[in-house]
């Protein structure tokens, strides 16, 4: 027998790294992910990996996931590997996956419990920057179904990163905002109290113009119709975060909702209104001077055998 819907969370991760150990000619820099790279990438710490990561999908609310996106997979075969790992292997997970042209070859993908859920449809947004016809990135995924009948949409975002610097990539960032937003006005036009949930590192805070102005994304008691509910501002706004970046933390990886999915008007609603990111111990590396970052699988290319450089994030949704 299921247990209720709202014990099954809703997760996002950002899994570092999830490579197997085959170096792909397409790919670049995928070869220091392989027995001979510079990380000595092999079958056990691959393996390692898998179980470290089905482990941490449970830590989020002591139950397997009825959904979780994922950013930073190689490909579909780590995915299947995955969910074929002791832990999840008695769920009847399904796969949404498609190859993006991301120059590292890093995707998003969707998994999700077909007990529970049934797609309708499954697509994915190609991010493409004016001005700049060479670059490439992640794509978001779309994919529209049925929870307990009732209908649903889940967005999986890894949105371009800051490497070259905040102001220098910002515009890519504003890029996938504006391809999102456009996406979802389309989905409220129809119905403006749809249920819609977008999961995803975006390489920003909750604070960045690129989630609050242009996705429109905003704390519980500060949107106006139209607006999106993002559930982490408040964790934000505490100093808490998902990533560490010279010893500060920040709050990229988001989960965000409408308007009638908070309020329950269209048949489903956030268990608590509150979204959660997961402080296991387990998850944290704890520095001397008792600062702490996330456990993740390598520093630098030193391995450390742990998770991820991100915490998961995650909501749980009950039938209204």
């Amino acid at each position: 027998m299921l247990q209720p819907l709202s014990k099954h969370p809703v997760i996002f991760y950002n899994v570092e790294n999830l490579f197997d150990t085959i170096d792909d000619p397409k790919l670049q820099g995928n070869e220091e992910f392989t027995p001979e790279g510079d990380k000595e990438w092999d079958h056990e710490r691959y393996s390692e990996k898998l179980n470290r990561l089905s482990e941490a999908l449970l830590l989020a609310n002591g139950a397997t996931p009825l959904a979780f996106g994922m950013a930073e997979i190689e490909n579909r075969k780590v995915v299947e590997d995955l969910i074929r790992t002791e832990k999840l292997s008695s769920v009847p997970y399904k796969i949404v996956h498609f190859d993006s042209e991301d120059r590292r070859g890093i995707d998003c993908v969707f998994v999700y419990d077909s007990r529970f859920l049934k797609t309708q449809l499954e697509t994915k947004l190609i991010v493409l920057v004016e001005d700049e016809p060479y670059f490439r990135t992640r794509d978001i995924l779309h994919i529209k179904g049925l929870v307990s009948d009732h209908e649903i949409h889940f967005f999986v975002n890894h949105w371009p990163s800051r490497r070259e610097g905040i102001k220098e990539s910002e515009n890519r960032r504003h890029t996938a905002a504006r391809l999102l937003r456009a996406e979802i006005d389309e989905i409220l036009g129809f119905n403006e109290d749809a249920n819609i949930i977008v999961m995803g590192d975006f390489n920003d805070t909750p604070e960045d113009p690129s989630i609050r102005e242009i996705l429109r994304a905003k704390g519980q008691h500060e949107q106006k119709p139209g607006d999106l509910i993002n559930l982490l501002v408040e964790e934000h706004k505490k100093g808490a975060g998902t990533v560490v970046h010279e010893r500060q933390w920040d709050v990229f990886d988001q989960l965000i909702v409408s308007q009638g999915l908070l309020q329950g008007q269209s048949g489903l609603e956030v268990d608590r209104n509150h979204a959660f990111i997961v402080r296991n111990p387990k998850l944290l590396y704890t520095f001397e001077d008792g600062n702490q970052k996330p456990n993740s699988s390598y520093g630098g290319d030193y391995y450390q055998g742990g998770y991820s450089d991100h915490l998961p994030v995650y909501l749980s949704l009950n039938e209204k």
